[in-house]
């Protein structure tokens, strides 16, 4: 067989180590996932000139990208994620000018984040088509350099759980960004403040780092996001004038920052908002009714704040509400019948709010 249009090999049972491929120069599509296959990747995958995806994704594979993948000139989806591959990343990759999904997460890489995607601005020009860069949980350290910036087509760039560091470059807000997903490592200073530049980022997640300063300016109008994660860093400001109305929004925790301020009657306006986390801030004033508007959600916690004032009934009307945390503030007065009617609750503290609560019977449904 001289001439493969393709080789497609759906989820199976393979192992062992891949056997070359013979004369299949004209391969166009190499998926191989979900197997058991191990050892090195071949080096002669890099002679298939053809190849427009490359997927050999959760497997078993070990040792580095090979250099000769730096010939896959027409290459547009390149999956290698779920292995056990190591190494640094290939400074040959650079090459791929065509190459607009890469997806290496989930392995050993090592090392800092290399020359196509950083030092190099000559090697970025040529990547300009790459729209999805997935390195989440490796093991890259350093900084995110500057040049990153040049990957003008660049829609998702998810760096979850590595080791990081230094600050973010404000470039990076020239992007516009569907995706950001910077959580659990070692960041330091500030957020980009136009880093909902275009108004299209629905997913910012940037918990458990050391960011500090306030929440991006372009957030407040951003009414695009679906999910955000701010929590376990050192930001601060007032939440009631940092954030906006956001009719897409299902998940935002802000908890253990430096916030301020109140909790917005606007948090009613949040038609598809499932939790809502602002535990262990600053955060002062009384809840406003109009939470019970929120008729999506699922879980809410304002522990550990200096809420004041009197529990309001409306919370009764959170019908889908399984966990509901008020524990560490200073509310006073009784706990509403009202909240008896919250059968799907499975999680309630209300301790240590205050010598002045009163308990009061609710009814036993739940």
């Amino acid at each position: 067989m001289a001439h493969g249009g393709c080789v497609l090999v759906l989820p199976n049972y393979l192992n062992g180590s891949i056997s070359p491929l013979g004369n299949l120069s004209y391969m166009s599509r190499l998926v191989i996932n979900d197997n058991s296959l191990s050892g090195f990747i071949p080096l002669h995958i890099g002679n298939l000139k053809f190849l427009s995806q490359l997927d050999l994704t959760n497997n078993k594979f070990s040792g580095p990208i090979p250099l000769s993948f730096g010939n896959l000139s027409n290459l547009i989806f390149l999956y290698l994620y779920g292995n056990l591959l190591s190494g640094s990343i290939p400074s040959s990759l650079g090459k791929l000018k065509s190459l607009f999904d890469l997806q290496l997460n989930d392995n050993q890489f090592i090392g800092y984040i290399p020359c196509p995607f950083g030092s190099i601005p000559d090697e970025i020009g040529k990547m300009r088509s790459l729209s999805v860069l997935d390195l989440n949980q490796n093991q890259f350290k350093g900084v995110l350099p500057p040049s990153i910036s040049n990957l003008t087509n660049l829609k998702e760039l998810a760096l979850l759980y590595n080791h990081l560091s230094g600050s973010i470059p404000p470039s990076l807000g020239n992007l516009i960004l569907r995706e950001l997903l910077l959580s659990g490592n070692h960041f330091t200073g500030y957020l980009p403040h136009n880093i909902c530049r275009g108004g299209a980022l629905e997913i910012f997640t940037v918990s458990e780092n050391h960011f500090q300063g306030t929440i991006p300016t372009s957030m407040r109008n951003c009414t695009s996001l679906i999910r955000v994660r701010l929590n376990g860093n050192n930001l601060t400001g007032n939440i009631s004038e940092a954030l906006g109305i956001y009719p897409n929004l299902t998940f935002i925790d802000l908890s253990r920052n430096n916030f301020y301020g109140e909790i917005s009657s606007n948090w009613g306006k949040f038609p598809k908002l499932g939790t809502l986390n602002v535990s262990m801030n600053n955060i002062t004033g009384g809840l406003p009714r109009e939470i019970g508007n929120s008729s999506q959600l699922q879980a809410f916690d304002l522990s550990l704040n200096h809420i004041v004032g009197e529990i309001p009934k409306e919370l009764g009307k959170l019908n889908p509400l399984t966990k509901l945390i008020l524990r560490g503030n200073q509310i006073t007065g009784r706990l509403p019948k009202e909240i008896g009617s919250l059968t799907k609750l499975e999680y309630l503290d209300f301790s240590a709010i205050g010598s002045t609560i009163q308990s009061q019977k609710v009814s036993a449904a739940w």
